[in-house]
């Protein structure tokens, strides 16, 4: 296994001849550092007297060893007092450490990459589980000497000021994804990074294709958008995008019907489209662990500007291979948990669509509520935004005085963990399947 026992040694000398060095070396290494058994021993007494507030020198290292019963298994009071003879170690002991933990890194992707091995051996019938783990053993092994540094209050509001100067600069101030419409950005300042936000709707009110309008808007403000489709093929997404942006009839689109002056429209709309950054998954059966796994290789190196879209979550399988819980309720709790974890695995902002239960049929005004959420309050407990779309479906129910009016959606946002709720209205235009804002405070 790779291991260097000479500059083991050398870190070891220096912590015992300096305790600024001690302190930083406790600091940045940790035993697994140490490859030879009694370097690693004598790094752990070492760190046990220093938590303990006693000196940390030969003699009483030598005195805490013995006591231990270890004193003879790391070599003795010689080995301690030859240690301590090096005092060349402090001129490079940082060097030295590197070297540790280098060699450490390379063990670990060498430990990580047999328990792979066995993983594939012995795989169960979910290998989608699978794969998971070997990433997740992978990227352990390799972000293994990245260390989570603590920071003082000083630090953190003076970012927090240069921050807020780099917001009040900016004509638009946003801290997150911008949707693309300027009332509900006003209201959820963007969509943050490990933010779970649901979007709910009854059939038809037109989830999907908000979520479609959603991608496009991110990816023209340069976010790069991971979109999973449980409900749709590639093909009939790209369909309703085309239609969406083209301002060409969906209808018309399916059916090849394209009249002679649009097709320059078209033409223009496939161009732009082109340009964005929208990956598309449609794998039916899709778990929360694949979309995981799927989503961390799409996003690698862009996780800081990044966004996640899940059309919808009653459509996640279970995960362990199909084999399905007594209670679909229990099914979807866990989905919920897990996309939450997700979002906070990967640091980006993953907005999964839901469905919402058919009481809502039956309720007199229609308009929907958080309990409507289908057959989880857990999806409720784990979203950080809820959003829910009400829109009416005919003619009479838009004459209503209680329902929004005709091709008018309530964007209702009914839970915001960072922010006010409130309701925006936005224009669902039916034929090309697209949002737009309405603006309340015009002006003649």
């Amino acid at each position: 296994m790779p291991q260097d026992t000479a500059a083991e040694a050398s870190v070891l000398s220096a912590m015992l001849l300096s305790p600024d060095v001690l302190q930083d070396a406790l600091v940045e290494l940790s035993p697994d550092d140490f490859y030879v058994p009694s370097n690693r021993t004598i790094f752990l007494a070492m760190r046990d007297l220093f938590d303990r507030s006693q000196p940390v020198d030969p003699i009483s290292l030598a005195d805490y060893l013995k006591s231990e019963g270890e004193l003879a298994k790391v070599g003795g009071s010689t080995y301690l007092l030859e240690l301590s003879g090096n005092s060349f170690a402090l001129a490079s002991w940082r060097h030295h450490a590197e070297i540790l933990r280098r060699d450490s890194t390379l063990r670990k992707i060498i430990q990580a990459s047999t328990k792979v091995t066995a993983l594939a051996y012995d795989a169960p019938e979910d290998t989608k589980e699978v794969v998971d783990q070997a990433e997740k053993l992978i990227l352990n092994a390799t972000d293994s000497d990245i260390k989570s540094n603590y920071s003082t209050l000083e630090t953190v509001m003076e970012d927090l000021y240069n921050e807020l100067g780099e917001m009040a600069a900016q004509d638009e101030k946003f801290l997150g994804v911008q949707t693309g419409f300027p009332g509900i950005d006003k209201q959820l300042l963007g969509l943050r990074a490990g933010q779970m936000i649901v979007v709910g709707a009854r059939p038809g009110v037109g989830k999907t294709s908000f979520a479609l309008n959603l991608a496009v808007n991110a990816a023209a403000n340069g976010t790069t958008v991971a979109f999973f489709s449980l409900e749709m093929s590639k093909v009939e997404i790209a369909q309703r995008l085309l239609a969406a942006q083209a301002r060409v009839s969906l209808q018309d689109i399916r059916a090849a019907n394209i009249r002679d002056n649009q097709w320059q429209q078209l033409l223009q709309a496939t161009v732009d489209l082109s340009h964005l950054d929208i990956m598309i998954d449609d794998t039916p059966g899709t778990t929360v662990t694949e979309v995981r796994a799927k989503a961390r290789r799409m996003l690698h190196g862009k996780e800081k500007n990044a966004l996640v879209i899940l059309d919808y979550l009653q459509l996640v399988s279970p995960p362990s291979g199909g084999r399905r819980s007594d209670s679909r309720a229990t099914e979807v709790s866990e989905m919920s948990r897990g996309i939450k974890i997700m979002a906070k695995d990967l640091g980006v902002p993953v907005v999964a669509l839901s469905q919402l239960s058919r009481q809502v049929e039956s309720r007199t005004g229609k308009t929907p509520q958080l309990s409507d959420l289908r057959e989880s309050g857990a999806i409720e407990q784990d979203a950080d935004i809820v959003i829910l779309l009400d829109r009416s479906m005919t003619d009479e129910e838009a004459a209503r005085d209680d329902r929004p009016d005709k091709d008018v959606t309530n964007f209702i946002i009914a839970k915001n963990r960072s922010g006010p709720l409130g309701v925006v209205p936005l224009t669902f235009l039916p034929g090309s399947t697209k949002f737009v804002e309405v603006d309340t405070h015009h002006e003649e």
